[in-house]
């Protein structure tokens, strides 16, 4: 009696096997880089949420236990009233100004330019929210250039409460003896903004590619130069420099009066990994313990000898 063949087996084609298809090359280390970097950022986002929204549950119970409304900020008027009012004042001299320097319309690419404007928006809104708003100008916008018509996108941006300058720079609105320009490669060190300065911000977003430029161009104008206390106050795994809205920020907040490890700590990005100095700890805690010190020796001095 014949036996009938066992059935054949279909093959099952993957994208390996099937013919004409190359197997993949594995990926190489600047692949490799980028995908860890970018598994990073996303945890980061994911703990910067979770920190935002114990900030706001923080904010919403201290309302709460003072017996104020539970919105999370102030309302629009107060924030309106705050900016008319810090730009309005009637002593000038007494006022810390803050020039954005958007000079450089022609060094960067599209993409470069809607993150440069983006930027502005968030200064604009980090002024407008600040306890202390500053006097804020943005200057040398070329008219009808690439930042003009990128900002020309946003909806009322002629009624923001700031001094736009078309077509000059900050030498030409402000009084040289007055400007410094803030740059990470000065030897001065920012101790704290002055009433009656104005500080100007380099507005570049060039991914390091005219590195020190904004610096070259300070000393060539006969400018002042000054760079945030960073390495001072704090150690950073990264490089220590600052995306122009955080600068301001730094500003904002040293200008009201908050010390700045502490506005450094809680305004550049967790990514940098920055931790306050063990030197500044280490002075805190001995200017602690020095009134204890001085009481035991008086104790000791009052306490009767035992000696023989």
């Amino acid at each position: 009696m014949d036996t009938e063949a066992p059935p054949v087996q279909p093959v099952e084609n993957t994208l390996i096997s099937c013919p004409g298809t190359t197997p993949g090359t594995p990926l190489s280390k600047n692949q490799l880089k980028k995908q860890r970097k970018l598994a990073e950022q996303i945890e980061f986002r994911k703990l910067r949420r979770v920190k935002e929204r114990e900030r706001r549950k923080e904010k919403r119970a201290d309302a709460k236990s003072k017996g104020l409304p539970l919105s999370v900020g102030p309302s629009r008027k107060e924030l309106k009233r705050r900016q008319v009012s810090a730009i309005g004042q009637p002593n000038a001299a007494d006022a810390i100004s803050v020039a954005i320097d958007l000079n450089y319309d022609d060094l960067m690419q599209e993409r470069d330019i809607a993150k440069c404007v983006k930027q502005c928006l968030r200064i604009y809104t980090i002024n407008r929210r600040a306890a202390l708003p500053l006097r804020l100008h943005f200057t040398g916008i070329k008219r009808d250039g690439h930042i003009h018509e990128c900002l020309k996108k946003n909806d009322g941006w002629e009624n923001w409460h700031v001094n736009y300058h078309f077509d000059c720079t900050h030498s030409e609105v402000f009084e040289k003896q007055q400007l410094v320009y803030l740059t990470c490669e000065s030897d001065t060190v920012l101790d704290k903004p002055l009433p009656g300065h104005t500080y100007v911000i380099g507005g570049l977003v060039d991914h390091n590619h005219f590195k020190g430029l904004c610096h070259q161009r300070a000393i060539s104008a006969g400018l002042a130069t000054a760079r945030l206390p960073l390495s001072e106050h704090v150690d950073m795994k990264t490089r220590s420099v600052l995306s122009t809205f955080h600068v301001f920020e730094l500003l904002t907040r040293v200008a009201a009066g908050q010390d700045w490890t502490q506005a450094i700590l809680e305004t550049i990005p967790q990514r940098k990994g920055a931790k306050a100095k063990e030197s500044n700890t280490t002075i805190a805690k001995e200017e602690q313990l020095e009134p204890c010190e001085q009481q035991l020796e008086l104790v000791e001095e009052k306490q009767p000898s035992t000696e023989s």
